[in-house]
């Protein structure tokens, strides 16, 4: 229960000094960002059971499932419900798969904040209305409401904007997961770079 600067200060004393010694050390923490930055491997725990156990970046860039896919992150991956039919992941107000994706039936489809951006001008991979702007110095986390689902993206510092713009985002492909609905597990994606741009939907979503 430190202050938010000495509890900075402390991760990098706990951390030197682990190095220094040398020994295993088990820590456990209900705050993501201690486990993130002091381990050289998590275990993300769900009611006593394991859910993944990896080094931090490994859980960051693939997690097993939708409550680690969640739970690591801040502000934690956008999450988005669907179906797959045919190889194309349809929602609401999403449609995209030009190289076809694996399983069939209803998804849920992930990217985080920071692989998104914000297009310039009115055209991108979709369309939506700003719901909220938080400034945090280094950027903006702007809240978009996408047909029933909100997600959070990532612009720059500079970017300026007002609730109730329409904005449009873009999407780094490489940069999807996708998930069982009914059973949380990931599933594994071949390489969408580059692809989408042709199968993307740009609904004008108003609110």
């Amino acid at each position: 229960n430190l202050d938010a600067k000495l509890r900075v200060t402390m991760r990098a004393e706990i951390k030197h000094l682990q190095h220094q010694l040398g020994v295993t050390t088990i820590y456990v923490t209900h705050d993501q960002i201690e486990a993130m930055t002091l381990a050289d491997r998590v275990a993300v725990m769900n009611k006593g059971v394991i859910q993944q156990l990896a080094p931090p970046e490994e859980i960051y860039d693939r997690p097993a499932n939708l409550f680690v896919a969640g739970f690591i992150g801040s502000p934690p991956m956008n999450l988005i419900s669907g179906e797959t039919t045919d190889g194309v992941f349809c929602s609401d107000a999403l449609s995209l798969g030009r190289q076809k994706l694996p399983g069939k039936g209803k998804m849920v489809l992930g990217i985080r904040p920071e692989d998104m951006s914000v297009a310039e001008g009115t055209t991108g991979d979709f369309t939506g209305s700003i719901y909220a702007i938080e400034l945090t110095g280094e950027s903006n986390y702007i809240t978009v409401q996408l047909g029933k689902d909100r997600i959070i993206v990532r612009a720059p510092r500079s970017w300026r904007g007002k609730p109730g713009d329409t904005v449009a985002i873009d999407l780094n492909a490489s940069r999807l997961h996708l998930f069982d609905a009914a059973t949380g597990e990931r599933i594994d994606l071949p390489s969408m770079e580059h692809s989408l741009g042709a199968n993307i939907s740009r609904p004008q979503l108003q609110g």
